[in-house]
């Protein structure tokens, strides 16, 4: 039944027809002089749906209209009567035409402009008083008019206010629906159910309003005025805190309260000073509501290019790494090439060198040799290509430490270590390299002891590596121990020395926290990095759309 509604034009029309017909039937009845809600309707309708229904929403509103005003005949006369059976529609078409080209009420689809949002609705509501003064205007003209009357500047200002106000109660609710994401119906359901605006306001707003409702029905002339100002205390916290749409929930839920609780009183001045509070008050939240939600949208777009950023800046250091690795690679091939070609090269010349002169070419052959592997495992270990990272730190960083003449020790603990991904792994590697040469750099160390520990927490891997440099008091005064050895062990473990701060940056990259500590006998660097899935990330990276800004 939906879908060949939305498939056949004629069917659209007449659905229209049918649902404006009812929401303007069942609005009429609280539609008053101070406050009309059918002019937030029309706007509503005539902003929000396409130029193709206007036609058939002036119709819809004709039949209403002339029933209504015939019934008023002999009290109003025909001229009355012909004039307030015209729809109002009609008088508001071309100024939302214009808003909608001129001010671009529209920049973009789901974007909303306030500044000509704001504009519209006056000029709607200064055209629609103005009509409604003039062909009230004509009863005042009929002496034969079975009561007279005479419209005064004040019963105007009502008649413009209770427009605005009426509009305002509407429109915000249905731009809050109109600028939803597509989604089923379901889905906003339940969106809607588990959304924290929701609870609140059924938690906070509501109780407080009726609370304030039954105190204002029972409360002084002088108290309801104080009663009508602390209405809107809750609604203005719930826009502080979620944005615009939180204050079109408000808004409509206080100005509900605070029209239905004023007695309709042409002329009265504490009626006007009411109507005029309310609707400067709505106004404030509502633009307050989009500052909001614009500068929440600018927040998030920070968040987001921050996030983007290091992201980059990951891929940059996965793939300074992946080169690293390669280069090793090709280094030691290189060397064995090189030292296959010394071997044939010596061979084929030894007879025509003395025993000690090729003795000596052999032996710079090897120390080529080494010095070309060693050049490979400073920039990526073979542990680490072919066993892993815990290979690399167990075999790689004890081997260079025991040539320094440290002892060293290394602790794996927890689960889900292989499970994180290759730039986390390199990160743990350069970072532990990075520590053991600063901690060395401080003072003369007897022991150099690694923990690394993996874990899961709310779906998020993390990995926590600690290094600790150790006195111990029997050898402590020994030679051997230099600080020199520092500057060797950043060219052989392929570090760069980097600082505290350094190191704590690009822990940072992933999410993480390094901290160091300067004890007696130990200093210790502690580092706590994250590896965020991809579905982590996206999930953390959605959010809404900017549907509102203020021009």
């Amino acid at each position: 039944m939906v879908k060949s509604i939305a498939e056949n034009k004629w069917l659209r029309q007449i659905a229209v027809f049918v649902a404006y017909t009812l929401a303007y039937a069942l609005l009429r009845p609280y539609t008053n002089g101070i406050w009309t809600l059918t002019c937030g309707l029309r706007l509503s309708c005539l902003l929000f749906l396409p130029y193709r229904y206007w036609p058939t929403l002036a119709f819809a509103e004709l039949g209403p209209l002339v029933y209504n005003n015939y019934l008023c005949l002999d009290q109003f006369g025909l001229t009355w009567t012909v004039l307030n059976s015209i729809p109002p529609i009609l008088y508001a078409m071309p100024i939302v035409w214009w808003c909608r080209h001129e001010p671009s009420l529209f920049p973009r689809k789901q974007l909303v402009s306030v500044n000509a949002l704001l504009i519209c609705i006056v000029l709607v509501s200064l055209v629609w008083t103005a009509t409604s003064v003039a062909i009230m205007a004509t009863i005042a003209e009929r002496s034969t008019a079975a009561h007279s009357t005479e419209f005064h500047k004040l019963e105007i200002v009502q008649v413009f206010l209770g427009r605005y106000a009426g509009i305002l109660t509407i429109l915000p609710l249905c731009l809050a629906l109109k600028l939803r994401k597509p989604a089923p119906l379901q889905t906003h359901l339940i969106q809607w159910a588990k959304s924290r605006v929701t609870l609140e306001m059924v938690v906070l707003l509501l109780p407080t309003l009726a609370i304030l409702a039954w105190i204002n029905h029972r409360a002084s002339p002088d108290a309801q005025s104080v009663i009508r100002m602390v209405m809107f205390l809750p609604a203005a916290w719930l826009t502080m805190k979620h944005g615009w749409r939180a204050a079109a929930l408000s808004i409509s839920a206080v100005m509900i309260c605070n029209f239905l609780s004023l007695e309709s009183r042409p002329g009265a001045l504490y009626v006007a000073g009411a109507q005029a509070f309310i609707a400067f008050s709505a106004t404030c939240l509502f633009v307050l509501g989009a500052h909001i939600t614009a500068q929440n949208a600018a927040e998030e777009q920070e968040r987001r290019d921050a996030k983007a950023a290091v992201k980059l800046a990951q891929q940059g250091l996965h793939l300074c790494e992946m080169r690293m690795r390669q280069s090793a690679q090709a280094l030691e091939q290189m060397g064995g090439v090189l030292q296959l070609t010394h071997t044939r090269l010596l061979n084929r010349f030894k007879h025509m060198l003395p025993m000690d002169e090729g003795q000596n070419y052999y032996t710079q052959a090897a120390a080529t040799q080494s010095q070309v592997y060693r050049l490979a495992e400073s920039m990526h270990p073979t542990a680490w290509r072919e066993r892993g990272l815990p290979a690399a730190l167990r075999e790689t960083i004890a081997r260079t430490l025991d040539e320094a003449g440290l002892a060293y020790r290394f602790e794996l603990k927890g689960r889900g270590l292989s499970q994180l991904s290759p730039s986390v792994h390199a990160t743990i590697y350069r970072l532990a390299c990075e520590s053991v040469v600063h901690i060395c750099e401080q003072q003369t160390w007897s022991i150099i002891a690694i923990s690394l520990r993996g874990g899961l927490t709310n779906g998020q891997r993390w990995a926590v590596l600690r290094v600790e440099g150790l006195a111990s008091q029997t050898n402590i005064n020994d030679p051997i121990y230099n600080k020199h050895e520092s500057q060797q062990l950043a060219i052989k473990l392929g570090a760069n020395g980097l600082s505290i701060d350094a190191m704590r940056d690009h822990v940072r990259l992933y999410d993480g926290e390094l901290h160091a500590r300067m004890l007696k006998d130990k200093f210790q660097i502690t580092a706590l990095i994250h590896d965020a899935s991809r579905q982590m990330r996206e999930s953390r990276r959605a959010s809404p759309a900017l549907a509102l800004y203020v021009g």
